[in-house]
């Protein structure tokens, strides 16, 4: 991973990133300032098909295994230096924005459970978003999403997909 991560240099905007911390089970928020690289190694980590990634006295997972989109750091971080009117957040969705319609009648067991995993992580990312444009409805909103359905998700990173997924983009600013 060194080799991949090693001409990333340090974000010029703000970034805030999400892990979860094997050992307490709780989310760690971190802005991209401090511990760069153990940041986004740990974000590598995703769980249950790699290894905790080890770094900065404790064991991290990618923070997806607790919050898939953790709006509310962002943006109280942003609050320490600027009124709700004049933030912006760019979401960038894991998922499409419309559930796939699928015909389950020949699923078996393992494909029943895929589709509860889908189906789960759909609505999850969804709630961490709806709650977020609720609770801050002077925020500007860029919603970023996929227009065709992803892969299912059973080995992450790995994709099928031989071309890029067109995206969705989708500015959104409350009445």
């Amino acid at each position: 991973m060194d080799t991949e991560l090693a001409d990333i240099g340090s974000p010029v905007r703000n970034v805030n990133v999400g892990l979860a911390d094997v050992l307490t089970g709780k989310w760690m928020d971190f802005n991209l300032s401090t511990n760069f690289m153990d940041v986004m190694k740990g974000s590598f980590a995703y769980a249950g098909f790699f290894e905790p990634y080890k770094a900065m006295d404790t064991e991290w997972f990618d923070g997806s295994s607790i919050w898939d989109v953790d709006a509310f750091s962002a943006i109280n971080k942003c609050l320490e230096t600027h009124t709700p009117a004049n933030i912006k957040v760019d979401v960038i969705l894991t998922s499409e924005k419309e559930l796939k319609v699928v015909d389950p009648s020949n699923f078996k067991t393992i494909e029943m459970g895929w589709r509860f995993l889908h189906v789960s992580r759909y609505y999850k990312q969804m709630d961490g978003l709806l709650r977020a444009q609720f609770a801050y409805p002077e925020v500007e909103w860029c919603v970023i999403s996929p227009t065709t359905a992803l892969d299912d998700g059973r080995l992450p990173l790995v994709s099928k997909v031989t071309k890029l997924t067109p995206l969705s983009r989708i500015s959104m600013k409350p009445d």
